[in-house]
């Protein structure tokens, strides 16, 4: 099932890149998990399953305060931060969300009732865990939850001895610890079937918790893990173009996500542009992913200037999750944006939604009037992207292409598609 996950993590990633916090004086970490996952599957198809996810995300955010967001860690699995509480004051609210996490949802004709196991952490100054390590500690207390209390509330103070003695907490030290990966989802032409190029997205191999995509690190990263975490993508973008020439593989392009927190920085652009130059890539090789809410409205100068250099430099620039957030026509206009990446909240099942279908159609005729490219991820199904190639989208980008995948076995694939290509369908792009 599909969900939105950037769109969920957006507030928090922006606040703890645009605001200085005084040092707090306690941490509460809340943990509640959907139980009963299975059950609800099996009266709920894909579609209404996610929408049930998205409606418990949104009804739980709705409940807190701006500045304590729900973090999602995974579908079904949500996390709270909370701030400057007592124990007490923090189990109350604790309480209410547990509740609110449980109320019956009018879901496809009926009424579906979530039921939630809740895990509240909580610890006082003066020697106060990381953020991090608040979420390593309820994960191991919700492992450790018996089943009597499936579906109740407990507390429990932040216990040291449950996380493991010198793990690397923070993104930084995990580049540096050598833990970062970079994996590689391809991207494929509907009208040709070739493809047009790798999206970049790291992953963390933990020490105890395994592979962990973005959603899982991405809400607590400072700028300063937001900034070595670009640079240690684009240089393993680099090295990974390269790869694929001395291959004899046409990859045309490489895709990098960027946060507001590099756009903001004034010297972000010209040393993005100096590293590609000392990898001897050319700059047009390299897709910068932008957020939707970048616009000229809400942007410092100082992005709006890393945009408009890495623009003329010949950088090519996406902006991505179209259509969840607050983008104008003049930020595709201003911002010189090659490409929207339509979300795949509008993707899931789009072969038999018909409110999928004209959301589809619609921003399909907003890119063709733009003169701008359009490319669907998250497609999960051959289905769906035989419906997008139908209707015209340039790329698409998901599961039903390929998984992310380390760079070597990004070599097998692309021998697999070069074997594959003569006997892949062309569709004619609907003029």
């Amino acid at each position: 099932m599909s969900i939105n996950v950037s769109r969920l993590l957006s507030p928090l990633r922006n606040l703890l890149c645009g605001v200085n916090r005084r040092q707090d004086l306690s941490r509460s970490l809340l943990l509640l998990r959907v139980e009963n996952t299975e059950t609800l599957g099996t009266i709920l198809d894909k579609v209404a399953m996610g929408h049930l996810l998205v409606q418990l995300s949104m009804s739980l955010g709705r409940a807190v305060r701006p500045y304590d967001p729900v973090q999602v860690l995974a579908p079904g699995l949500f996390a709270f931060v909370l701030r400057d509480r007592t124990d007490r004051d923090a189990l109350q609210v604790a309480r209410r969300l547990h509740q609110q996490g449980q109320a019956p949802v009018p879901l496809a004709g009926q009424h579906v009732t979530p039921v939630m196991t809740g895990v509240l952490i909580h610890a006082e100054a003066p020697d106060l865990p990381s953020i991090p390590d608040l979420v390593e500690n309820a994960r191991q207390r919700m492992d450790l939850v018996q089943d009597a209390f499936l579906g109740q509330l407990q507390l429990f103070p932040h216990d040291r001895a449950l996380t493991r003695p010198g793990l690397i907490a923070t993104v930084s030290d995990a580049v540096a610890a050598a833990q970062m990966q970079a994996w590689f989802q391809p991207q494929i032409s509907c009208h040709s079937g070739q493809i047009t190029g790798f999206e970049a997205l790291a992953r963390w191999n933990h020490p105890t918790r395994g592979v962990l995509a973005p959603g899982a690190f991405m809400p607590q990263m400072s700028a300063a893990d937001h900034n070595t975490l670009t640079l240690f993508m684009l240089a393993q973008s680099m090295a990974a173009l390269k790869t694929w020439d001395q291959a004899g593989f046409d990859v045309p392009t490489v895709s990098i996500n960027i946060s507001n927190c590099e756009l903001s920085d004034r010297g972000f652009a010209d040393c993005l542009l100096w590293e590609m130059d000392r990898h001897e890539i050319a700059p047009s090789r390299l897709v910068v992913e932008v957020l939707e809410s970048v616009s000229p409205i809400t942007s410092t100068n100082e992005t709006r200037d890393n945009l408009r250099k890495l623009a003329n430099a010949g950088c090519q620039i996406d902006l991505d999750d179209f259509g969840t957030g607050y983008a104008s026509l003049d930020a595709i206009r201003q911002f010189g944006i090659n490409r929207i990446k339509i979300d795949r909240s509008f993707v899931t099942a789009c072969d038999v939604d018909e409110a999928q279908q004209r959301m589809i159609l619609a921003i399909l005729a907003l890119a063709e009037r733009l003169g701008i490219a359009a490319l669907a991820e998250g497609v999960e199904t051959r289905e769906e992207y035989a419906f997008l190639a139908q209707m015209g989208c340039d790329e698409v980008q998901g599961y039903a292409i390929a998984k992310p995948m380390p760079l070597s076995d990004s070599l097998d694939f692309l021998k697999r598609h070069a074997d594959a290509a003569a006997r892949l369908p062309t569709l004619a792009k609907r003029r």
